[in-house]
């Protein structure tokens, strides 16, 4: 119990952190390594959308840990499915790999979300 008390802190820092990725990516992005491109600020977002569900696991039910890593799982694909979905849509991603990606991650998200609602 207290390694999960110790961790605490640390999980609402990069909660903090990702939710900063997400709202204003080319600011924390610049802040951390200086002027940032459009791409960058998608890279940021992805890795703000990784930092919010590596903090929800982190923070999630004590008891059943196993829920905290499924719902890490599943904030990150739906919030990368939607990065990369909207990047894509406005034309500021267009690789030949973006649209099975977002597809990929789209379908994760899904069939981790039914299989742990079919497990609780």
């Amino acid at each position: 119990m207290a390694r999960l008390r110790a961790v605490q802190p640390w999980a609402l820092a990069e909660l903090a952190t990702g939710l900063a990725l997400l709202a204003i990516p080319a600011t924390v992005i610049e802040a951390l390594v200086g002027p940032s491109d459009a791409t960058s600020s998608l890279v940021g977002r992805v890795l703000g959308a990784t930092l919010v569900s590596l903090g929800l696991a982190a923070l999630s039910d004590r008891e059943a840990p196993g829920r905290g890593i499924v719902l890490g799982f599943v904030v990150y694909y739906a919030l990368t499915t939607v990065i990369l979905a909207a990047a894509g849509i406005a034309g500021t991603a267009d690789g030949f790999l973006l649209w099975p990606v977002v597809a990929l991650h789209a379908l994760g998200g899904a069939v981790l979300a039914l299989g742990s609602r079919s497990t609780s």
